[in-house]
């Protein structure tokens, strides 16, 4: 028996057909979104989230592989990661700030919706995709740098110096991340910043100076 109405359609669905039609009335996905919010509901930006995953993929794949290719067990190799990690940020931060916002990092994209800069279902988004992209750009990893050429043996992932212990290394990642965080909002969210198209290199060298 046909029946116009939702409400009708909807009590004649099972309960997780029910549940998945609310859910895909109240947040709809399109591609390249001028405005996150329409008539209908939230919108969430999937040009914008695939540009996240894409950047992540490619900071992991640029900003790791020099750890493993050269290593970073003296202060020489030590640097030229971190200018690896500062140069991949800039890059890409240029690349893709004008589809997604350029984050590529999952505190920035966090700091960010508290901030009400981003609402929270985007940044739900973005932080599901740059996990995905880190990923992917270690799988990546893999295939260029076997065990036996990869000179750090865990592609490039950090370490605890067991001399600092696990409390010294936290306090200096909650430290560098407040770094970044706060050098995006004064230089690239603030609008009192005179930084202008020069911001995304301010955010560079704050990832360069984090590691």
């Amino acid at each position: 028996l046909f029946c116009p109405s939702r409400a009708c359609r909807a009590r004649s669905l099972s309960p997780r057909a029910a549940r998945r039609e609310r859910i895909a009335s109240m947040v709809s996905f399109r591609w390249n979104v001028a405005n996150m919010v329409d008539a209908k509901g939230p919108v969430i930006d999937l040009k914008a989230a695939f540009a996240e995953m894409i950047a992540m993929m490619l900071f992991v794949l640029f900003g790791c592989g020099a750890a493993c290719g050269y290593g970073a067990d003296t202060p020489v190799t030590r640097l030229l990661v971190a200018w690896a990690f500062g140069m991949g940020i800039l890059v890409l931060a240029y690349s893709v700030t004008h589809l997604s916002g350029g984050h590529i990092n999952g505190a920035v994209t966090l700091s960010l919706v508290l901030g009400g800069n981003l609402p929270w279902y985007q940044g739900l988004v973005h932080v599901i995709v740059q996990l995905l992209g880190s990923l992917l750009g270690a799988s990546i990893l893999t295939v260029i740098f076997p065990c036996e050429l990869d000179l750090t043996r865990n592609l490039g992932s950090n370490l605890v110096n067991p001399d600092y212990g696990v409390g010294r290394a936290l306090a200096a990642e909650i430290v560098a991340t407040f770094l970044l965080c706060k050098v995006v909002w004064e230089v690239a969210v603030s609008p009192h910043s005179q930084a202008g198209p020069n911001a995304c290199l301010a955010i560079g060298f704050a990832v360069f100076l984090s590691h």
